[in-house]
């Protein structure tokens, strides 16, 4: 294979490892917990009441990926869905990742499962971050809808992996592009919603709407606040919304590793926010922990791993890939219950489906042990 054929794939992978310092599941889910509904402890780190299902809505250029809680035992003889590093990539691109990069990510969700009979559930618009795409969050959408939610993903090409893809439609870097993405979401689901032959018919409740975006993803997350329908947004080491925050509640993730969206950062766009605001640090990982990537890369596999053994993209630069990822830093099986457990005691809180917040008190910061958690809370 030559490195003139190489040449789109290393475009691509260049962008994605020089934008993963501004965004960038894995097969397993977050493990089962005993729950405990006390402010100070973790109730939401686990797998929540509700199998999972899986589908996928269409809007004009792009599609719509959507967790959802499934029925009991709807799951009985379907397989798990998957997805792969080639999946991402345009069709004339997919047959340049060889098998051994190829890793495939097995979700905790099945495919047009029936719907719990037990909704309308709230609905919650997910983005990605830069030089990512719809399924690179998938373990922590999976985990969210586990507990009762309507997960969606849209690609934002216009900053995704494709964006810089010989023959890729080209964009200008537009937030107000973004956020009309991420609304554009609950126009299609309100369609499947009220459409009788659609898995998610009558699923989703549509008066309680939230946003979670990853880096460059919590941007467009925190700006579609700005949409009377959106209640609350959560960010993954987000960057600042564009303009000023709107008067909603928000919450901050970050990581203590994170070499882009700093803890130093994060505080200045939390500082920003007016109140209620939380803002949590994870004394542990780095900026790509809260996406699939990390669990592939400490596989050996995936298109990062593929164009270092191909000498495709400088290996600093491709350390920036790494942040978070490497054998050191804390493996995702142990990073993502935490987020899951924030993202979603924040969503409940601010639904009122906890009248009282659950796990956001001051004890929360030791209940993860051995990793620290460091809180703010302003009410």
């Amino acid at each position: 294979m030559t490195h003139r054929r190489l040449a789109p794939i290393a475009a691509a992978i260049t962008f994605l490892v020089a934008l993963a310092a501004c965004g960038s599941s894995s097969s397993k889910s977050a493990s089962p917990t005993t729950q405990n509904t006390r402010s100070g402890l973790p109730a939401y780190e686990g797998v929540g009441p509700y199998a999972v299902g899986y589908t996928t809505l269409h809007m004009t250029d792009r599609d719509v990926v959507v967790w959802y809680p499934a029925a009991p035992g709807a799951y009985v003889g379907k397989a798990k869905a998957t997805y792969d590093q080639r999946s991402p990539l345009p069709a004339n691109l997919k047959g340049l990742v060889p098998d051994k990069y190829n890793t495939v990510i097995t979700m905790n969700a099945y495919t047009d499962a029936a719907a719990s009979p037990k909704g309308p559930f709230p609905l919650v618009m997910l983005s990605h971050g830069a030089g990512g795409y719809s399924l690179v969050n998938s373990a922590l959408g999976v985990g969210l809808a586990s507990w009762g939610y309507v997960v969606t993903s849209t690609d934002y090409f216009e900053r995704g992996l494709r964006a810089s893809l010989p023959g890729s439609p080209k964009y200008a870097r537009d937030p107000g592009r973004d956020t009309l993405h991420m609304l554009a979401t609950i126009d299609v689901t309100k369609a499947a919603t009220d459409d009788p032959k659609s898995v998610l018919h009558g699923l989703v409740d549509f008066d309680h709407i939230g946003a979670v975006g990853h880096s460059a993803g919590g941007g467009t997350a925190f700006n579609a606040l700005r949409d009377p329908r959106v209640d609350v947004a959560v960010g993954w080491a987000p960057v600042a919304p564009s303009g000023t925050p709107a008067n909603k509640p928000t919450m901050i993730i970050g990581a203590r590793g994170d070499s882009a969206l700093t803890p130093t950062v994060l505080a200045a766009t939390y500082a920003s926010f007016p109140s209620p605001k939380r803002y949590v640090t994870i004394e542990a990982g780095g900026h790509n922990s809260f996406s699939d990537v990390c669990p592939v890369i400490k596989s050996g596999g995936g298109l990062i791993q593929f164009a270092i053994a191909n000498h495709l993209v400088n290996p600093k630069l491709a350390q920036l890939g790494f942040n978070g990822c490497n054998a050191n830093d804390i493996d995702a099986a142990k990073f993502w219950p935490i987020v899951q457990h924030f993202t979603v005691a924040e969503l409940r809180s601010v639904f009122g489906q906890d009248p009282t917040p659950v796990g956001l008190g001051a004890g929360i910061t030791e209940a993860f042990a051995p990793v620290g958690i460091t809180y703010l809370h302003s009410p």
